[in-house]
């Protein structure tokens, strides 16, 4: 029985906006995005995907947003693409091997390029596996995703 809580914030303003995420082994990235997204101001409607450290496109691991694998979007170059949906947060830490205070990177919407990243702060070995994501702590006010950029915060 695990949970992991993650330190998420935006890359253009990481000590203004930002937001703490706990979040059961056992649950998918799919459910860690959607719950990350409201808390943020993101909506769902673009493509996006988790990857390692602070790489964003250069990231060789992709856990994508199922959609796009549905869709056989093109990747951007050899990177290995798993789906979101079918991945446990518990799965993706054990495959890239984070331990506390490791990054992953989240991408949403390819053209705009929201950029965040996660530090992985706390696993609780001790908490339930099967809990739901939800944000525990926060700083700022969401973004305004369709502001002119510059405008954003």
């Amino acid at each position: 029985m695990t949970t992991y809580r993650f330190r998420v914030k935006y890359e253009h303003d990481p000590t203004s906006l930002w937001r703490d995420i706990v979040i059961g082994a056992d649950r998918t990235l799919n459910e860690f995005q959607s719950v990350l997204n409201s808390a943020v101001g993101l909506n769902q409607d673009h493509l996006w995907f988790f990857g390692t450290d602070q790489d964003y496109w250069q990231s060789p691991v992709q856990y994508k947003r199922p959609e796009e694998l549905e869709q056989a979007v093109p990747t951007m170059g050899d990177e290995e693409e798993y789906n979101a949906a079918e991945t446990t947060v518990d799965e993706m830490i054990q495959e890239l091997k984070l331990q506390e205070r490791d990054r992953i990177c989240y991408l949403f919407d390819y053209g705009d390029e929201w950029r965040f990243y996660g530090i992985l702060k706390e696993v609780d070995n001790d908490g339930p596996s099967d809990s739901e994501p939800e944000v525990v702590n926060e700083k700022g006010d969401p973004v305004d995703q369709y502001a002119p950029p510059g405008e954003r915060l």
